[in-house]
């Protein structure tokens, strides 16, 4: 038997037993939606939030310095759209912009913001909600993360640090590393 064999066995058992329990938590990347409010009949199906009885966001990105948002109504409708405020200021004010949205059409507004916007209408007003879009996230592994993926991370990394230093250990031990050796 290889003396490289029980050290892979063990590599193998130990990546299975880590990669379990990961593949088990289930991980949800919803949009934040309304819970009490429905999407109005006749909506379109691609619907990422709904902000009132009459109006949801279709679509939304993030464009040159613009956050480009998609509304869509059954009926005439008014939408104020306000920019996120900037974290490093302790007061101030915001400045809004009410956009129109026709009846059974999609609906473009472009929004200048850095990182976000807020949004509403006079029924959500009444209904005492605000809703909100983040800037899309351009990364290739997203999250929302939590702090056990954090502790899954670093366990892992540490098992591939303590698995590969017995490994070169074990090698040097019995002498099947070839390193250092001056062949004459």
């Amino acid at each position: 038997m290889n003396p490289r064999t029980p050290i892979l066995l063990i590599l193998i058992v130990s990546c299975i037993a880590l990669a379990a329990p990961a593949a088990a938590q289930e991980t949800t990347n919803e949009t934040a939606t309304s819970t009490n409010v429905s999407a109005p009949d006749g909506a379109p199906s691609d619907v990422e939030l709904v902000v009132d009885e009459n109006v949801v966001v279709t679509d939304y990105r993030y464009q040159d310095g613009q956050l480009v948002i998609d509304f869509w109504s059954d009926e005439y409708k008014v939408v104020s759209v306000a920019p996120q405020v900037d974290a490093g200021s302790e007061a101030g004010s915001v400045s809004f912009r009410a956009a129109v949205v026709d009846a059974d059409t999609t609906t473009t507004v472009r929004v200048p913001s850095s990182g976000g916007v807020t949004l509403w209408t006079e029924q959500s007003i009444e209904q005492q909600r605000f809703h909100y879009l983040r800037k899309p996230n351009s990364f290739i592994i997203t999250g929302p993360w939590s702090g056990e993926d954090v502790r899954n991370a670093a366990l892992g990394s540490t098992l591939g640090v303590v698995i590969a230093v017995l490994y070169e250990a074990v090698s040097a031990k019995v002498g099947s590393a070839q390193r250092g050796e001056r062949l004459a």
